[in-house]
């Protein structure tokens, strides 16, 4: 922020609150896995995904009673990872559209 139309007294009061959100280690710590933990949660589900197609061909083809459960768990934490993936993207897409027609 520039600070214009702001008195003396505020600027000095938002410059020292501007200094102790930047000195704060756990706030920066925070903003810095916001950023990088989705990456990792996508390549997690792109793993178990591949895990779990791997685990569906060979139930498929031996009928394998511990194959069919492995799969099914596989399945069931690939789906719980994965939906607030898409439901993120699908609402980032929503707002793109949504700013698109704005503008």
């Amino acid at each position: 922020m520039d600070g214009a139309g702001l008195s003396d007294h505020e600027r000095r009061a938002l410059s020292a609150i501007e200094a102790d959100l930047e000195a704060d280690r756990s706030l920066q710590r925070i903003l810095r896995a916001a950023h990088t933990r989705p990456r990792y949660r996508v390549l997690a589900a792109c793993l178990l995904a591949a895990l779990t197609l791997a685990l569906l061909v060979a139930a498929s083809v031996t009928v394998s009673l511990p194959l069919i459960w492995g799969f099914a768990a596989a399945w069931t934490l690939t789906v719980f990872l994965a939906l607030p993936l898409v439901g993120r993207w699908v609402r980032r897409r929503w707002q793109r559209r949504e700013h698109a027609e704005r503008s």
